[in-house]
């Protein structure tokens, strides 16, 4: 089978015009978003998995619009918030069912028999580890065809660490991956090899909101 892990476009948030933890696309994360949508159009995807949070699913729209294929939530795969223990804040997320009636194309996921309740904003790293872990165990026994794909939406932490998932059997110390907005990431899972195809690809946003696209050699250093 093949993932491939799309970090979300540039949120409101990340052009700093919003400081709610559940923001929306901005102009250009929408234009990345079709962007990507278009990347994928001939792609025969069997499904299309995206946390929760609002700009993951706006990420997912035009792919979802274009595969004709439902966006299956999860709760494994939803934002790293790395906020201090304790920490109380509102993350702007409502319950599945509000978030299934937006009318974005988004779902329960069928095959998550569990409740679909979000990680608390104290959430541990080692609780995001365990979940994102559990999520690519999930996707492994799920997809089991040679020609299996999937595309899977999320954010830059979670997505780090399912790509470490990925290709370790146990967690490393620290993140190996810089996950930039609306890039793709590709893995392959066959005969029971886990291998990498691509890292932060993102020659699909070279025409978008007239930015430069880059990615990062060996050594982290970026190219332009």
């Amino acid at each position: 089978m093949i993932m491939y892990a799309i970090r979300h476009a540039e949120s409101l948030a990340n052009a700093g015009l919003d400081e709610g933890l559940n923001s929306a696309l901005s102009e250009r994360g929408l234009a990345q978003a079709e962007a990507v949508g278009g990347r994928f159009a001939g792609c025969a995807a069997f499904a299309v998995y995206s946390s929760p949070f609002l700009r993951a699913i706006q990420t997912a729209e035009p792919v979802s619009r274009r595969l004709r294929l439902p966006i299956r939530v999860r709760p494994e795969l939803c934002e790293y918030q790395g906020l201090p223990a304790g920490a109380e804040v509102d993350l702007g997320l409502g319950d599945i069912e509000a978030i299934t009636a937006a009318g974005s194309g988004a779902v329960r996921c069928p095959d998550h028999e569990r409740a679909f309740d979000w990680p608390t904003a104290d959430e541990t790293l080692a609780a995001m580890i365990s979940r994102t872990r559990a999520f690519v165990a999930y996707l492994k026994r799920r997809w089991v065809g040679r020609d299996d794909v999937v595309l899977v939406f999320g954010h830059g932490s979670p997505i780090a660490r399912l790509i470490e998932a990925w290709l370790t059997d146990q967690p490393g110390p620290a993140f190996r991956f810089a996950i930039d907005n609306a890039a793709v990431a590709g893995l392959r899972y066959v005969d029971g090899v886990s291998s990498l195809i691509c890292l932060n690809e993102a020659s699909h946003l070279r025409s978008v909101g007239g930015g430069e696209v880059w990615s990062r050699d060996r050594e982290g250093r970026d190219v332009w």
